[in-house]
C-alpha cells in the first residue's frame, strides 16, 4: 500500500494514470488565539481532514482498479472492493465533501454579515 501512485508514471510506465502529489496538511495550533481565531483553526483543522481522508479513498479505490487491470486474466483476482463496496465508498466521498462544501459556504455567509 505504501506505493507512490506517480512512479509508474516516472518509471516510464505509460499505463499509470497520473496523480497530483498531495502534501499532508499540518494542524492549525489552537494554543494562545482568542475564541473566534481557536473556531476558525478548529474547522480549517477538520476541513483538511477531510480532503485527506477523501483523496485516500479516491487513492485506494484507484490503486484497486490498477491492480485488478494489471493482473492477467489467467489468474483472475477479485478485485480488493466488491461493487457494492466501492460504490458505497464513492458515496461516502461525495457526501463528505458535500458537507464540507455546506460548512465552507456556511462560514463565508457568517463572515458576510
Amino acid at each position: 500500500m505504501a506505493k507512490d501512485f506517480n512512479a509508474g508514471a516516472d518509471a516510464g510506465d505509460s499505463g499509470a494514470r497520473p496523480v497530483s502529489q498531495f502534501k499532508p496538511f499540518k494542524w492549525v495550533p489552537q494554543q494562545g488565539l482568542d475564541p473566534s481565531r481557536q473556531h476558525q483553526a478548529a474547522f480549517l483543522n477538520d476541513a483538511r481532514d477531510v480532503v485527506q481522508g477523501a483523496l485516500l479513498l479516491v487513492q485506494l479505490l484507484q490503486w484497486d482498479e490498477e491492480r485488478c487491470e494489471a493482473v492477467s486474466s489467467e489468474t483472475d483476482p477479485a478485485p480488493f472492493f466488491d461493487a457494492c463496496q466501492r460504490n458505497s465508498l464513492q458515496r461516502f466521498v461525495a457526501v463528505s465533501l458535500g458537507l464540507l462544501h455546506a460548512r465552507i459556504e456556511a462560514q463565508c455567509e457568517a463572515m458576510r454579515e
